[in-house]
């Protein structure tokens, strides 16, 4: 058999078809690796949403009947039903209890939620279980001491989810503190009221800034320090 000698001609020619597979399975593997980054990334996006999901809020039905019973006064707020129900909940949770200065022995025990709802709650009580319960923010004392201490004032037009809203007593001449609130949104706030509230089944509130009691009575707007 003779043999066969490839001319220079020749052996270009077979050169660059060899350099032209290389670089097609180079462009392949690149593309395939490119596919394979885009379906991780979107894999680590729909597990970051599903991640970032609330579960849902197991609901009594007290808490139902409760729902029921202040519809109207819930109304402002019924949005939060469905973009924040762990707020919602805790809310209505606390409608109709009796307006009273709490022992905050056992703070964090079952025990003490179930006691403390059926005894009593003061204003500066709830907003201090609101804030540490739903923002894990720690405010201690009576209302102007929570200003003092745990706030620095802001504008009401600045005020946003979880603030705080401090008032004076009514007909005061002077602006010392005498109640406080956690402000919602779109000007309402939610508070423990007054006694006198209690006894007709209004120890929890939903008001507005705009109601012109409370509008007078308003100092400021305070806003946690971290």
């Amino acid at each position: 058999m003779k043999s066969i000698t490839l001319g220079p001609k020749w052996l270009l020619f077979m050169l660059c078809i060899a350099y032209s597979l290389q670089a097609c399975q180079a462009k392949t593997s690149n593309n395939t690796s490119a596919i394979s980054s885009e379906q991780k990334e979107e894999e680590q996006e729909e597990t970051s949403e599903k991640e970032i999901e609330k579960p849902a809020v197991e609901v009594s039905q007290a808490f139902k009947d409760l729902e029921a019973e202040y519809t109207e006064m819930l109304a402002p707020i019924v949005s939060y039903k469905q973009e924040n129900p762990e707020l919602y909940w805790f809310i209505v949770s606390w409608l109709k209890t009796n307006y009273k200065t709490p022992d905050w022995t056992g703070y964090y025990s079952d025990e003490w939620r179930i006691s403390t709802k059926q005894k009593g709650i003061d204003c500066s009580g709830f907003t201090r279980v609101m804030v540490d319960q739903l923002f894990d923010k720690k405010v201690m004392g009576g209302s102007q001491g929570i200003l003092e201490t745990y706030c620095t004032p802001i504008s009401t037009a600045e005020a946003k989810l979880g603030d705080l809203l401090f008032f004076r007593a009514p007909y005061s001449t002077n602006d010392r503190i005498v109640h406080v609130g956690v402000y919602l949104k779109d000007q309402y706030f939610v508070h423990a009221t007054s006694t006198k509230s209690a006894a007709k089944g209004l120890g929890l509130n939903v008001n507005s800034l705009e109601e012109e009691n409370w509008s007078k009575e308003l100092v400021t707007a305070g806003r946690i320090k971290s």
